[in-house]
C-alpha cells in the first residue's frame, strides 16, 4: 500500500505518480467514464460503474467500492473503504467518510421467492452540494440529502434531509441547523 493511496488529497499530477494516474483514467475512460482535471483515483479503489462521472479536483481513496450509475461533483473525496453503489448523484464539495456505505438501489422482498432470486431495484440517491458525510454512516435508496448538510458518524439516513441540516442517529434525526452555530 502506497501512502498517496490512502492519503489523496497529497496527491501531485506533475509527480511520476501523475504518469500512472493519467493510465488508470484513460483505462477508465475507455470503458465510459468522463473525468475532470486534477482527480485521483486510488489503483486500488474497485471501480466497476455502468457510468461515471467524476469532476475535477475529486478523489477516490484506497479500497473504495463503486459500482452503478454514478456522478460526482468537482472537489469531492472518497475514503478509503467507503461504498458507493446504485443511482447516485453527488455535488460540489461533498466529503465521504471512510467506512461509508450509500446504497442507491435495493433488493426485492417478494415472500413468494427466495430474496436471492429477485434482483434488485433503485429510487436513487441525490447528494447536494458542500455535504459532509461522516465515516461509517450509511445512506439508503430514495433518499435526498440537501446542500451544506452534516452527517454525523454512524448516522443511518432513510430520510430525506433538509438544507443545512446537522443529522446524526438510527434512523438519523435532525439535531439542529448548521446555520444555528
Amino acid at each position: 500500500m502506497r501512502r498517496v493511496d490512502f492519503l489523496p488529497w497529497e496527491y501531485d499530477a506533475d509527480s511520476a505518480e501523475g504518469a500512472r494516474q493519467r493510465e488508470r483514467q484513460r483505462a477508465l475512460e475507455a470503458e465510459g467514464a468522463t473525468i475532470g482535471a486534477g482527480v485521483f483515483i486510488a489503483p486500488n479503489a474497485a471501480v466497476y460503474c455502468d457510468k461515471l462521472t467524476v469532476g475535477d479536483r475529486t478523489y477516490v481513496a484506497a479500497l473504495a467500492y463503486l459500482t452503478g450509475e454514478l456522478t460526482f461533483g468537482a472537489d469531492c473525496s472518497v475514503n478509503p473503504f467507503a461504498v458507493v453503489r446504485g443511482e447516485i448523484q453527488i455535488g460540489d464539495g461533498v466529503r465521504i467518510g471512510a467506512h461509508t456505505s450509500i446504497l442507491g438501489f435495493n433488493h426485492r422482498m417478494s415472500p413468494d421467492a427466495p430474496v436471492f432470486t429477485q434482483g434488485v431495484f433503485s429510487k436513487g440517491i441525490v447528494i447536494g452540494d458542500d455535504v459532509w458525510v461522516g465515516s461509517n454512516a450509511t445512506i439508503l435508496d430514495g433518499v435526498r440529502i440537501g446542500s451544506h448538510v452534516v452527517i454525523a458518524a454512524g448516522a443511518v439516513v432513510t430520510k430525506d434531509v433538509a438544507d443545512w441540516a446537522i443529522v446524526a442517529g438510527n434512523p438519523a434525526r435532525q439535531l439542529r441547523d448548521r446555520r444555528d452555530g
